[in-house]
């Protein structure tokens, strides 16, 4: 094993934990439905040291595959995150959820009554 390997090893570790800390902080912060923040720290840990166990020992082990085992723990926690966020809320198609009076409708009367009947809006006058 090279001085690199264990300096590579070693920053990768680094890393995790620091990751680790990140998605603990902030799954205690936004209070994540499913599961505990502990637990997803856990999870970034475990995707994390499996990425390095199978790179350092799996030598031919494709890269892709380890940067995907490595990603899998912080994906999944964000897709969790993005849920408890959002919540269990149906879709709406016509607006995006940035906006901040999606759930409001329209401001304007006129438009609102326009939207209720299925008319086009007149934007112009």
């Amino acid at each position: 094993m090279s001085i690199l390997t264990v300096l590579g090893g070693g920053a990768a570790v680094v890393a995790t934990l620091l990751v680790a800390g990140l998605v603990y902080r902030d799954a205690a912060r936004v209070g994540v439905d499913l599961g505990s923040p502990a637990l997803w720290a856990g999870f970034v840990v475990i995707t994390a040291g499996a990425a390095l166990t199978t790179s350092l020992l799996v030598p031919d082990a494709p890269l892709p595959g380890v940067l995907v085992l490595a990603a899998l723990g912080p994906l999944l926690y964000l897709l969790e995150r993005d849920d408890s966020m959002h919540g269990d809320d149906p879709a709406d198609p016509t607006r995006l959820p940035s906006e901040a009076s999606a759930a409001d409708g329209p401001d304007d009367p006129a438009e609102r009554d326009a939207t209720d009947r299925n008319e086009p809006l007149d934007r112009d006058g």
